[in-house]
């Protein structure tokens, strides 16, 4: 956007009644979660990177997708994400994952997590046993010698 047009939608900004900056605030609330999202997913990726098909560590960038980095895979030839082989790849709307995880921390039913984050119950429910599988998987390594060799 060219500072000109910046410089417009702030003095528009002022015109705006009570309910349209509500939901101008509520707009740009949802966007910075977006960018928490992203942030934390790639940090986690970043910490292992390798890929999810062969686990090979030659990878190079390969564009965006959905705000998420792609990368292709030299030894595979296949490209992917890194949500790629998890239980949270293809699940949409990144924004509200931090204010359901939030939800669901506070042990309230999946109506009322998908009530607060706003997204519809059966979603909630999805993501849910979604999230649960993940932090499944996220077990420490020690504790999963140490419980096999019992």
């Amino acid at each position: 956007m060219k500072s000109v047009e910046f410089m417009q939608l702030i003095t528009a900004i002022h015109e705006l009644d009570h309910h349209q900056r509500k939901l101008l605030s509520a707009t740009l609330n949802e966007l910075s979660d977006e960018t928490k999202v992203l942030e934390l997913i790639e940090a986690c990726f970043d910490a292992r990177s390798a890929c999810p098909h062969c686990a090979s560590v030659e990878l190079y960038r390969h564009g965006l997708v959905s705000g998420l980095q792609r990368y292709y895979c030299k030894s595979c030839h296949k490209t992917f994400n890194a949500l790629t082989g998890t239980p949270l790849a293809r699940l949409r709307k990144k924004p509200k994952w931090l204010n359901y995880l939030a939800a669901m921390a506070q042990s309230l039913t999946v109506r009322q997590s998908a009530s607060d984050s706003g997204v519809h119950r059966n979603t909630g429910f999805r993501w849910r046993h979604r999230f649960l599988s993940w932090i499944t998987r996220d077990r420490p390594l020690y504790f999963s010698r140490y419980y096999r060799s019992r």
